[in-house]
């Protein structure tokens, strides 16, 4: 029985003594917990402005006004771009090719009283304004022409009257 006393004492020394506890002290827990709170409730930076997004490209960071202006031009551009190209389908309908042939392997078209080679300009009037139109490509059976930024392929075709 004594040793069995002496196994007790010895066991409750192990652990009251020289154990840890497993919780902190309240002032550790209390630097844990405000760190915690400062990670959940961040303050955000005072040089970024209202409208940031940090899914942007890092050199992007416009403000909303200045993203209104980005969307209207790119609107105006798109208008402007459609408007090209209505023109310029309008512009070419009223083109009457009359051939093609090749002189020392290049090709030219005939556009009226003009013969015109790949490059050159063929201007035409239209409500009251003169459009430059670009011959960009000759082929037999079609060709192209340039206005501005707008490009746009139309078929030669020949009848028998000539138009």
């Amino acid at each position: 029985m004594k040793m069995h006393y002496a196994m007790v004492l010895t066991c409750g020394l192990c652990l009251t003594g020289s154990a840890a506890p497993d919780v902190a002290a309240p002032s550790q827990r209390l630097i844990a917990v405000k760190f915690a709170e400062h990670l959940l409730n961040p303050s955000p930076p005072a040089n970024l402005p209202n409208s940031f997004n940090p899914f942007t490209l890092a050199g992007d960071r416009t403000s909303s006004s200045d993203v209104a202006d980005q969307e209207q031009a790119a609107a105006a551009k798109a208008a402007m771009l459609a408007s090209n190209r209505n023109l310029l389908a309008v512009l070419a309908e009223k083109l009457e090719p009359k051939g093609t042939f090749v002189v020392g392997g290049e090709a030219i078209i005939l556009l009226g009283q003009k013969k015109l080679k790949v490059g050159e300009i063929y201007p035409i009037t239209f409500e009251g304004a003169v459009y430059e139109l670009e011959i960009t490509a000759i082929e037999t059976t079609r060709f192209s022409v340039r206005y501005k930024n707008e490009e746009l392929t139309r078929p030669i075709v020949i009848t028998k009257t000539g138009k």
